[in-house]
């Protein structure tokens, strides 16, 4: 969700190695992004939580993301006019307010968007495929696990 709202992959100036796993696992996330919707903020964060139980199903991040992707084109929709008026029907008020910070996220953004490098380095380490943490457990962390 974090790559969603800056353009880059997680840690991507980062080694992806042994010491950023155990910093993850020590609570270190990507610094949020400014601008980015509090809704989607709140939704990233619980993914986030070191107890998986505590964070949200596929199935309930489907759902959020769709009904938040409904309203907002709804919105659009309904403003084609170029008025653009708040006014959306078949809208609850929790999920009127979620898009409200998307479209003024987005126009934030567009604002911004001249002082964003068009041109983003990776550290040579960061690996952008999943790897099978058993093996970077096994492999890596056993010896620093050993030395603390």
């Amino acid at each position: 969700m974090w790559e969603f709202t800056s353009g880059i992959p997680p840690f991507n100036d980062r080694a992806h190695d042994r010491y950023l796993f155990l910093d993850i696992c020590k609570g270190e996330r990507p610094k949020i992004i400014k601008n980015a919707p509090e809704c989607y903020i709140d939704l990233m964060k619980k993914c986030w939580d070191s107890n998986p139980s505590n964070r949200p199903t596929i199935t309930e991040l489907e759902y959020k993301i769709s009904e938040w992707i409904r309203c907002i084109s709804e919105f659009y929709r309904c403003n084609r006019d170029g008025n653009y008026r708040l006014e959306v029907l078949s809208v609850d008020d929790k999920l009127k307010n979620d898009m409200i910070e998307f479209i003024e996220a987005n126009n934030a953004l567009a604002q911004e968007q001249a002082d964003i490098p068009t041109i983003v380095h990776s550290h040579s380490q960061a690996y952008h495929t999943s790897r099978n943490i058993t093996e970077i457990i096994n492999s890596e962390c056993l010896e620093l696990i050993i030395k603390i």
